[in-house]
């Protein structure tokens, strides 16, 4: 969670965004890593990253989720794979508030959601 609750700060401090209406959310789905799979002190959810229609499927519910009870919410998605931030780019750009900073893969996905009045 260091990541965005850093960007976080980044966004008070040099935008003036409050920081009471923004909300860090970590999705995890996973991971691929067999060391951190056998890793006993390992924090993350262990079983192989999630893929596929389910991944979708949970993501969709997410993001439709934020809609529900934060109608207007900007979601921005951080850290994701590129072939997985264009795709969900694409998939809600006529329908979210939408943006992504993702420039690699990581070990988890990570999601910001802001009140529409902080966008």
């Amino acid at each position: 969670m260091g990541i965005p609750i850093g960007k976080l700060a980044l966004y008070t401090a040099c935008a003036g965004i409050d920081p009471t209406r923004c909300l860090p959310i970590l999705l995890d789905v996973g991971t691929n890593n067999e060391a951190a799979l056998n890793d006993p002190l390992y924090l993350g959810l262990k079983q192989k990253r999630l893929n596929g229609p389910e991944y979708d499927a949970l993501v969709d519910e997410f993001v439709m989720a934020t809609q529900q009870v934060f109608p207007g919410v900007m979601v921005q998605f951080e850290d994701f794979a590129n072939h997985h931030a264009f795709t969900l780019l694409e998939r809600y750009r006529n329908r979210v508030r939408a943006s992504t900073t993702t420039s690699r893969a990581p070990r988890r996905s990570r999601w910001r959601a802001c009140s529409p009045r902080c966008a």
